[in-house]
């Protein structure tokens, strides 16, 4: 998600083919829905139940990291807001933020409920990730962090909404690095972010490694090739990037961990706002 999508009201995968599917009852590996459904117990039984999500402004999804499709969820059922970024924690629990709010959400059915507003005065919150304390530590408490689009980075209080600066991405030559669109943090791996640099969010995205004490962004390589990566996903040492197109619709790429490049692996009609997935994320292909 990045401020400047935001500000366009309720915006809203097909690898290199099919559209995005309405639903997922013809999706044989979505074991969880399909569960819910037919009342069968699977989803702690499929062996590698993608637990990365994305949203349009209004629609929860999950990446099946094997086909590489994106499974419609649910709406989030709010009126006159959009749901900007989402985060997971280790125990599943999804929380979302809009302009103004921060919502509980239902990670089954997608849908949205008010826990608090942010007060009216939080700068332009462009990412949100749930961040363990330690990052190397699978107990380790986690706390909420969201990036600025003047790459301030900050702790939000999800009971009352309010904001604490923890520090900022820093400079590079080109100038102040600048949150683009998403934070991600995995237990194990590290903590990962898409980030432009210098005074325009038009140039495209890099991806960055984020110092989990000072909050320092090191861009990695010459960048992605894509801009508007309002959202990112981490599955067995694969990153993904979820690409607002505009007016062309949507992508999903897949982005080099260690060359920051990125190749696109599916398109579709779905405008990406942002993702989110569990902190404790298999790190193993």
């Amino acid at each position: 998600m990045r401020f400047l999508a935001c500000t366009v009201l309720a915006l809203a995968f097909a690898a290199c083919g099919p559209s995005v599917s309405g639903g997922d009852d013809d999706d044989d590996q979505d074991a969880r829905v399909d569960a819910a459904i037919d009342g069968v117990p699977s989803d702690g039984d499929e062996l590698d139940f993608s637990r990365v999500y994305a949203h349009s402004g209004q629609v929860l999804y999950r990446l099946d990291t094997t086909t590489l499709m994106p499974v419609e969820i649910g709406p989030f059922g709010i009126t006159g807001q959009s749901i900007t970024d989402i985060a997971v924690d280790k125990d599943d629990r999804m929380l979302g933020i809009s302009l103004d709010n921060v919502y509980q959400i239902n990670i089954a059915t997608g849908a949205a409920t008010l826990l608090t507003s942010l007060g009216g005065s939080t700068p332009n919150l462009t990412s949100l990730s749930f961040v363990p304390m330690d990052i190397n530590n699978p107990d380790s408490p986690e706390r909420l962090v969201a990036a600025t689009d003047q790459g301030t980075v900050l702790e939000i209080n999800p009971v009352n909404g309010a904001t604490t600066s923890l520090g900022s991405y820093g400079t590079a030559a080109a100038g102040t690095i600048r949150s683009s669109g998403d934070i991600v943090a995995i237990t194990g791996v590290g903590i990962f972010a898409t980030v432009t640099i210098g005074d325009t969010l038009t140039d495209p995205d890099y991806l960055a490694q984020i110092n989990p004490t000072t909050w320092s962004a090191t861009p990695l390589g010459v960048g992605t090739g894509f801009d508007r990566i309002f959202g990112v996903g981490f599955w067995r040492g694969r990153i993904y990037g979820f690409v607002d197109r505009q007016t062309q619709g949507g992508a999903i790429v897949e982005i080099d961990q260690n060359t920051g490049a990125a190749t696109i692996v599916n398109m579709g009609a779905v405008r990406w706002y942002g993702a989110g997935v569990t902190t404790d994320a298999p790190t193993i292909d």
